[in-house]
Order: C-alpha cells, then structure tokens, then sequence
C-alpha cells in the first residue's frame, strides 16, 4: 500500500468553527470556542461510524467506537463545502483513508491471511474479526479463499457486503455471511475477489430509490492507492484488477501540494 498520510498530514480549518487535523496516527478537533478539543488515536479506536455518510452531500458526525464498539467521541465533519476535490465529503473521506491505512498497514493487500483485525459488528455475529486468512464471527466462520462473490446492498442507511461461497446462487440466493460496509470491509474484499476471481466486488445492485447501482460507495470510502505498492507502482496482476478498478472513479483522497493549511 501507498500510504498517502504516511508522513504528512491535512489540516482543515474552518475559521469561526473548528480545526481539524488528520494524520496517520489520528485526529485531533478543536472548536474555535474552545468548548471541544479532542485528540483520538486511531491506536485506540475499533471502528468508526458515519450515520448518514451515505444519504446525505454535507455535514456528518463521525463516531468513533473502542475496541468494544461503545462510542468514545464523535465530531460534525464537512459543515461547508471547500471548492476542492470532494466538495461535500475531503474531510470525512480523508479521516477514513487515513484509518484504514492505519489499520490494514503498508503490507496490505499481500497480508490477508496474516492480518488479525476487528472489521465490525453485527446483532446475529456480535464481534466479526479477520483472523488467519479467514471471516470469523460468533455463528459463521468463512475462509478468504473460499470466497467466490461479493455483493454490495445499500439502502443509504444501513450498508452491507454480502458473502457467498458459491460461484451461482439459485432462486434464494442466500449469503454465507453478510458484514456492515465500512472502510475496512471494502478494500479487504475488493482485494480478496481481485484474487479469488479476477473481478473485485459487485457494485451493480442500486438502492431502488435514487441510485442505480452503489458505485457512489466506491466515491466515498475507496483509495487506489490501497492497490499499490509503497513506491507508488502496481506490479501483481491481482493489485493491478483492484487498483483499475478504483482509480477509474478518480476519487482518491490526496494531500494537495503546497496546501498546509486548507481555509
């Protein structure tokens, strides 16, 4: 992986409302009223939450939860578009990448089966961790290899991936197993399909409201750079089907050159 806050970091700042600064390491937040001043290492958070990331163009408020998925702190992101890349999202977007790289590492996507990762929680698998190459909840344990598809089912609310160890499905298409979308779960499994079957995930299915099929997903928690290796090139064929995949919606989250302080 290239990891684009290895060394540096973007700092936002929204005069009369906050700063905002997003490294490798964490996040650190203060109001201009000084009634907020958090600093969150990514050490200590188990995942993070973004309620209406998915149904809504500005203003969210990021969630982060602890190991044990209790909430620790939250704060209001993106509360006015900045005229660059991501109008309505570079600041929650980069809090994402920048966890993500933090917790899947340079090694990544080549330490799949050795990656020992919390990637969600869900009501039926409680805690569900990536652990020895494989899926592993409290009801269902299912091996990366053994998967053959991966379907992405968002109604903008709740988001999920959709887990089959089958290459067809019959008239209940049932999943093996199905995990919360988040900006863990999504380059993990775009990697493990790139491997097991040359094709990344299945963003066809829309919301059967106002998006065809749930490509915008890949817009919001989706970095090419994921896919590559840390000197910027892209060598294995698999790496290659993924990173293709990704950069073709031209939406990496990037630190601007010459842009320390971003108004």
């Amino acid at each position: 992986m290239k990891r684009i806050f290895g060394n540096e970091r973007i700092n936002f700042n929204k005069k009369g409302k906050y700063q905002l600064h997003v490294s490798s390491e964490g996040v650190s937040y203060e109001s201009e009223n000084g009634k907020k001043s958090l600093n969150i290492k990514f050490a200590d958070v188990g995942s993070i939450i973004v309620p209406s990331y998915l149904n809504s163009n500005s203003h969210y408020t990021v969630i982060f939860r602890n190991h044990e998925g209790k909430n620790m702190e939250e704060i209001d992101t993106d509360v006015e578009n900045v005229g660059y890349k991501f109008n309505n999202m570079w600041e929650t977007k980069s809090i994402l990448i920048a966890f993500a790289e933090n917790k899947l590492t340079e090694v990544f996507p080549d330490n799949l089966d050795t990656l020992d990762l919390q990637i969600g929680f869900s009501l039926k698998e409680k805690e569900i961790r990536l652990k020895e190459g494989a899926l592993v909840g409290s009801k269902h344990q299912v091996k990366l290899s053994d998967i053959k598809r991966v379907k992405c089912l968002s109604n903008g609310t709740l988001s999920n991936l959709l887990i089959y160890q089958k290459e067809k499905g019959g008239f209940f298409d049932k999943p093996d197993m199905k995990i919360l979308l988040n900006e863990l779960t999504l380059p993990i499994f775009e990697a493990v399909m790139a491997k097991n079957n040359g094709k990344g995930i299945d963003f066809n299915m829309g919301n059967g409201f106002d998006q065809n099929t749930s490509e915008y997903i890949i817009e919001r928690y989706m970095n090419s750079t994921f896919f590559m290796n840390t000197d910027g090139s892209v060598t294995d064929d698999w790496h290659r089907i993924a990173y293709e995949h990704i950069i073709a919606y031209q939406s990496d989250v990037e630190i601007p050159e010459n842009t320390a302080f971003l108004e």
